[in-house]
């Protein structure tokens, strides 16, 4: 019986305990302040209390208070160091992954009401692309654009593909144009347009003429293209199976002059078609059929998922999927 006594008043004290700590959580709950939690969730996105700072545009103090407010509230650690940078904790992943989408909703509401005339509006969008993305989209984008007071600027795409999410995410460019969709459910992407790739020699070439076979090919020297992303070659990213080493004769980050030293050689490159027919009389350039099997180029638009109700974003994603289907159709 005593043991039994003994065993419910222990029971009791627990039950106290929990309660009190319960009903002192609550207590802090009723009084946190929420603008916490959103400092708090653009830290963890961009795992940078200085860029965090950039994009709220407040002080680094600032961030690093409203984080410690959120801890001591919370009596939780939120945040690691890690290298230079930092990343949530357990618990502090757990905290954004539920908090996160509810101020998504709450902002694409928000957004949803303002309205947008494209006629009257002075704004001035920014898209990341490519180079051939920019130079077929462009003279479209002028024609789109001349009645209307909007602009849209079209700058190239950061080397690093971390950079242009982060520009992304801290609204310093409102659309990206790549081939490649994000990964990160924070964003939001739509396939826009394929583009297929072709060989590219000289028209004086004195062996290949009207076709490339693969002896050929490989027996080349190559012009080679290398993507900003992650040092990707095209060849490699097209080809159904991994392709022969090839031998180097050049290698640029610019597709323009990859075809000016083409024109001016015998080695010969890979290309998009769109792009390299524009140019081809220009460079004297002829545009011939791999000779291994491929797979199409795909390029899509991502935007910030918590942008998809926002009218003015609307536009310009509709706006680009439609003279994309013009640059890559025509």
């Amino acid at each position: 019986m005593v043991k039994q006594l003994k065993h419910i008043h222990i029971m009791n004290v627990f039950a106290m305990v929990d309660k009190y700590m319960n009903d002192e959580l609550s207590q802090k709950l009723a009084t946190l302040d929420l603008n916490l939690l959103r400092v708090f969730c653009v830290v963890c996105q961009l795992s940078s209390i200085t860029r965090a700072a950039e994009q709220l545009a407040i002080t680094q103090s600032s961030v690093s208070n409203a984080i410690n407010r959120l801890k001591t509230a919370l009596d939780c650690e939120l945040f690691i160091r890690v290298g230079r940078g930092i990343e949530p904790t357990a618990s502090g992943l757990h905290i954004f992954n539920s908090v996160q989408p509810m101020l998504d909703a709450i902002e694409q509401t928000l957004r949803g009401i303002r309205e947008f005339d494209p006629h009257t509006s002075t704004r001035v969008f920014t898209i990341y692309a490519n180079e051939s993305v920019i130079d077929l989209l462009q003279p479209l984008l002028d024609k789109a654009l001349a009645s209307l007071s909007v602009r849209v600027v079209l700058r190239n795409s950061p080397v690093l593909e971390a950079e242009q999410y982060q520009d992304l995410q801290m609204q310093k460019v409102d659309l990206v144009i790549d081939i490649v969709p994000p990964k990160m459910k924070t964003f939001s992407f739509q396939k826009v347009a394929q583009e297929q790739i072709v060989c590219v020699v000289r028209e004086q070439h004195p062996h290949i003429k009207q076709q490339v076979s693969s002896g050929q090919y490989f027996a080349a020297e190559h012009v080679m293209y290398r993507f900003h992303r992650d040092n990707m070659r095209v060849a490699d990213i097209i080809a159904h199976e991994p392709l022969p080493p090839r031998t180097l004769h050049s290698e640029h980050t610019s597709l323009l002059s990859m075809l000016s030293l083409i024109s001016k050689s015998n080695a010969i490159g890979i290309a998009p078609y769109a792009f390299t027919q524009s140019y081809a009389q220009l460079f004297k350039l002829k545009l011939l059929k791999l000779p291994f099997e491929t797979r199409p180029i795909e390029l899509f638009s991502i935007w910030p998922s918590k942008h998809a109700q926002d009218k003015s974003c609307i536009w310009l994603r509709q706006t680009i999927e439609t003279l994309m289907k013009q640059a890559y159709t025509a």
